[in-house]
């Protein structure tokens, strides 16, 4: 089994994953690079090319192809590069949501919320998961997934990028974007919801597309990752530790568990052929 993964600094717990697998497991080709500069790749056809020189350096630093066919694989798993739980934060800095716990209910310390929570602007559900649908459609993956369907009818999966490691609690600064906030007043498991939501809309028109939502036994507060699956983040190589202070990124544990769907997935898909234009929801496992 063939697989190629387009992404940015996330694709690191699938690297460090496969290579635990050993000989049996599938044969993984990365078109990577952390951080921004992925979006200056060009599509033609089924090939995406690093034409951008920055970034055709980047993939031979890290002994990836300068260009990928994806026809030629057997499954196109896009990683990040999409709406995340930052976005969401970052409109209820200004923003709260119609219907939420923290509309109507106490603060876990048995305190009000406050004329901090009720200075911010009140809108609804529908206009929040929009919101997050559209820079979803705005993000990488969306651009390259949606190109690239139109000349390539193969498996794609969208692995959304990871909720952030739970030690935000642990750190000196919880409050930054609003963790600590949506987490007194218990907003995490809406935040995530809406971004599933969110994200479901956006990809919803493109063929043949898995979004595999993160499982919930890795979800820790509703809308971080649990510790277990952040320990031992790495870099985009897959060999190299992040910093200590990373709380961005996920390890192999939670690299496994992609590959293991997407390898339950496919096998699925060789002994029946679903619906054309739905987008499955990729059932924890």
């Amino acid at each position: 089994m063939r697989l190629c993964v387009i992404g940015n600094s996330h694709v690191g717990m699938l690297r460090a994953a496969a290579r635990g697998l050993g000989p049996d497991g599938p044969e993984l080709t990365f078109f990577a690079k952390a951080g921004a500069g992925l979006e200056k790749a060009r599509i033609r056809g089924s090939t995406i090319t690093a034409t951008d020189p920055d970034l055709r350096a980047a993939q031979a630093r890290f002994g990836m192809p300068a260009a990928v066919d994806v026809a030629t694989f057997d499954a196109t798993i896009f990683v990040a590069g999409t709406a995340s739980i930052y976005s969401a934060l970052r409109i209820l800095q200004s923003f709260r949501v119609s219907g939420w716990p923290s509309c109507d209910v106490e603060r876990e310390d048995g305190a009000s919320c406050g004329s901090n929570q009720r200075e911010r602007a009140l809108v609804s559900e529908p206009a929040f998961v929009a919101t997050l649908a559209d820079e979803a459609r705005r993000g990488f993956s969306h651009t390259f997934a949606s190109a690239l369907r139109r000349a390539s009818s193969g498996p794609m999966y969208l692995v959304p990028q990871p909720f952030p490691s739970e030690r935000v609690f642990d750190t000196a600064r919880p409050r930054d974007y609003g963790f600590l906030r949506a987490r007194m007043n218990g907003d995490g498991a809406a935040i995530a919801a809406g971004l599933k939501h969110a994200i479901d809309q956006a990809f919803g028109d493109i063929d043949d597309i898995t979004v595999l939502h993160q499982p919930q036994d890795t979800v820790a507060h509703g809308f971080t990752t649990a510790r277990a699956y952040a320990r031992d983040a790495v870099r985009v190589d897959g060999d190299t530790p992040q910093h200590a202070t990373d709380l961005l990124h996920v390890g192999p544990a939670f690299g496994q568990r992609v590959l293991a769907r997407v390898v339950a997935s496919l096998n699925r898909v060789a002994t029946a052929v679903p619906a054309a234009g739905s987008v499955g929801l990729g059932a924890a496992s």
